[in-house]
């Protein structure tokens, strides 16, 4: 028997294979060229593979979440329907008026027909909730007006359920990359991992989908194979933030746990944890061993004993404060959340329209007073 703590390399293999042991009691990752090598027992442990990645800052800029809510195109058809309703009011006034001129008889006509005296601010304040009234009685000019006070009854009532959730989203931080997507996908991002060990083994040897576009990554990049577990924390924690790190929980969390003793600041997490994303963990038996059966039910009894929890609770690395399994997604997602006390940060986007409001009307008084006093000199000259 070949007990190994570290990884497994080639001697060992070749002990196994010359049948000088029987068993090889290690941390043995499933690979097609192992597998045509081995008889690997009933794995002993699933561990979920996720990446590490710079712990993520928290942002104190709040100001366009006024703009979120909505996306590009759906502000583009707002501002589109709010010119059409103004342009077709407008026209509308401009007939009623030009007809009322031909008829020089009944004068009183005129203001009975007439729409509104100024469109533009009706429309305005009634996306301010302001209101406004419009006395032309006419079905068309109703239906006009009917139809924009409903178009902005449902966009105000949708807004303001939406504007909530972005203005408490303030302190939020955002992780680099979310998935095993946007480390294949995304063109910012530099993939890493330990060289030769399971995961570049499976990713290498890919021939299509995700593994392949993480594949062409690894391959596009020199420096993304790694000779240690160091030297790849030490590339995640480089900065501009691009760098992400493919490796079991496990093992990332032994990392972190690792940097912050020696740090004692919090500067790696975890993200992107697939539940369908795992990587086995076997013991190796000599080709056609007789004791493949023995150790198959052997595995399956501590599982149904729960022992394997039970040890991996016990050895399973405390990466506190850093990540937390319950914090992040675990059993404390069910507990009532605490209620949330609205900041100055998180109204940053309120205050700032306020500010660029108040600007505007200023520039807009000062452009009126120097109009007004350029006539006035014009006129005092004439």
């Amino acid at each position: 028997m070949a007990k190994l703590s570290s990884e497994l390399n080639k001697k060992h293999l070749v002990v196994l294979v010359s049948e000088e042991c029987d068993v090889i009691i290690a941390v043995i990752r499933q690979t097609p060229q192992r597998l045509r090598l081995l008889e690997l027992v009933h794995p002993w442990m699933y561990a979920s593979m996720a990446f590490m990645i710079p712990m993520p800052e928290v942002s104190q800029n709040n100001v366009d979440a006024v703009v979120k809510p909505f996306q590009f195109w759906v502000w583009m058809a707002f501002i589109f329907a709010t010119t059409s309703v103004i342009a077709t009011l407008s026209c509308f006034n401009r007939l009623f008026q030009s007809k009322d001129r031909s008829i020089q008889k009944n004068t009183a006509i005129l203001s009975s027909v007439e729409v509104i005296k100024n469109i533009p601010m009706y429309v305005v304040g009634t996306l301010l909730n302001q209101g406004g009234v419009i006395t032309n009685k006419l079905i068309s000019i109703r239906l006009v007006v009917g139809a924009w006070c409903l178009l902005t009854l449902v966009m105000l009532n949708v807004y303001n359920g939406v504007l909530i959730s972005y203005v408490t989203e303030s302190g939020r931080p955002q992780p680099i990359i979310t998935s095993f997507y946007d480390a294949a996908y995304d063109s910012n991002i530099i993939l890493v991992l330990d060289k030769g060990l399971g995961a570049d083994i499976v990713i290498s040897s890919s021939q299509q989908g995700l593994y392949k576009a993480m594949k062409d990554k690894l391959t596009a990049h020199t420096n993304s194979r790694c000779l240690s577990t160091q030297q790849c924390v030490d590339l995640v924690k480089s900065l501009p933030p691009r760098y992400v790190y493919l490796n079991s929980v496990v093992g990332l969390k032994a990392a972190i746990r690792k940097d912050y003793t020696e740090t004692r600041q919090c500067k790696l997490t975890i993200a992107g944890e697939d539940p369908l994303v795992k990587q086995v963990v076997c013991w190796g038996l000599a080709k056609h061993s007789p004791y493949l059966e023995e150790f198959n039910r052997g595995t399956a009894r501590l599982f149904e004993l729960g022992l394997i929890s039970l040890w991996q609770n016990w050895y399973e690395p405390n990466s506190k404060p850093c990540y937390d399994d319950r914090k992040n997604g675990g059993e404390n997602k069910n507990k009532e959340k605490p209620l949330v006390r609205l900041s100055l940060t998180n109204l940053t986007g309120a205050f700032a329209v306020l500010a660029f409001g108040c600007a505007l009307s200023f520039l807009t008084f000062l452009g009126e007073m120097i109009i007004f006093r350029g006539k006035n000199n014009w006129t005092l000259r004439n």
